[in-house]
């Protein structure tokens, strides 16, 4: 079985995944203790509206009491997707092997907790033993993530559609950190699952361009940078066609790209509006159950 709990974490992300292994993925992590400005302004003369968000931290100790995380995925070096970082340690969460890209971002702090959260990113992407540190690319395979103990496919099942080295270094050059993002492809059961973070355009042209429109055909894709216009590319979606598009909505403008994605996928949910979303593969006929709340 495999399941995956897309978080409602506010202004943020954050993805954690049960595989059939009993390893635990984390994609992203973040701390939102209270709605963002913006989000509390949109959401202001709706009556009864009463989902809370959801502390991630608290959510992996409830869920996965006194185990580590086997894989923690940085998927782009952005602040809303690393407040967190902070939490695990002090909450004596460890981490087995840590996902980043190369980069030299400069962040731009909203707060002194940001230093500390970057302080902590920082230490553990210069980590030489545990955890351990990786930088994926495209096509890269090996144990655990895609391949078994013996060298053969099969492990999580997990596939990196992006970034590659051309496309991480030319992200850098032109300092676009969403183009950064680790977009990965899990398949179980005959079910496909593509996770987005924060992809634009250069990143989904790529994509698009190596795998062609047959290559990309998914039951499930949690929607680039929250839904937003800048992450959604019209023709990788309609290669993906999606039986489910999850949303993780933090502070969004006007710019909110739900409707396109309607257009190509019979399911699109927000956690805005549904809260967690969890989505489970069963182990005999490959079945999506869904869940939220």
């Amino acid at each position: 079985m495999l399941t995956i709990h897309f978080l409602n974490v506010g202004h943020g992300d954050c993805t954690i995944i049960e595989h059939e292994s009993k390893n635990v993925t984390v994609i992203d992590i973040h701390n939102g203790n209270d709605l963002d400005p913006m989000s509390r302004q949109e959401l202001q003369g709706i009556k009864g509206y009463d989902i809370p968000l959801t502390n991630p931290v608290e959510y992996l100790r409830t869920k996965f009491p006194g185990r580590s995380i086997f894989r923690y995925v940085q998927s782009h070096p952005d602040l809303d997707h690393m407040r967190g970082l902070c939490a695990l340690k002090t909450q004596g969460i460890s981490i087995v092997n840590f996902w980043d890209t190369k980069h030299e971002k400069d962040p731009d702090f909203q707060s002194d907790e940001d230093e500390e959260e970057w302080a902590e990113y920082l230490r553990l992407r210069a980590s030489e033993s545990s955890p351990r540190v990786l930088h994926n690319h495209r096509g890269d395979t090996g144990i655990y993530y895609n391949q078994n103990p013996a060298g053969v496919a099969g492990g999580d099942n997990i596939e990196i559609l992006s970034p590659t080295p051309e496309l991480e270094a030319a992200s850098n050059e032109a300092d676009k950190t969403n183009n950064l993002s680790y977009v990965l492809r899990i398949t179980y059961k005959g079910i496909s699952v593509i996770l987005g973070a924060d992809a634009e355009k250069e990143a989904w042209d790529g994509i698009l361009d190596h795998y062609g429109e047959d290559g990309l055909k998914c039951h499930v894709l949690k929607a680039s940078h929250h839904g937003r216009d800048s992450g959604y590319h019209q023709g990788a979606v309609e290669a993906m066609g999606p039986q489910y598009t999850i949303v993780s909505v933090g502070k969004k403008p006007d710019t909110d790209a739900s409707n396109k994605y309607r257009t190509y996928s019979n399911n699109v949910w927000s956690t805005r509006w549904r809260g967690n979303i969890t989505l489970t593969i069963d182990d005999e006929r490959g079945n999506i159950v869904s869940e939220y709340g």
